[in-house]
């Protein structure tokens, strides 16, 4: 049983071990290796403007929409509240 976990364990480091070993180096981006004013480094800034746009746009349709089940059980709470404080046969 321990020779069966050790032989796992072993096998398991040295896959790891050759999968770090064989990993090429990455290469840098535009910005941090070359032009900052380039074509791909424009686009990236944009694409992350529009990313950052689409992610506020559904926090804030996200955040109205609580504030807006927030109002809407504060005024069914009172108009429930007043429906009860008042009697429906209020005859003299």
């Amino acid at each position: 049983m321990i020779q069966k976990r050790l032989a796992t364990v072993s096998l398991v480091i040295l896959a790891c071990l050759g999968a770090l070993l064989s990993a090429h180096p990455a290469l840098a981006c535009s910005v941090c290796y070359g032009d900052p004013n380039s074509a791909m480094s424009q686009g990236a800034e944009a694409g992350l403007l529009v990313l950052l746009g689409v992610v506020c746009t559904v926090l804030m349709g996200i955040g109205s929409l609580m504030i807006y089940w927030t109002r809407r059980a504060a005024y069914l709470g009172a108009l429930e509240a007043a429906s009860r404080a008042v009697p429906s046969d209020s005859r003299p």
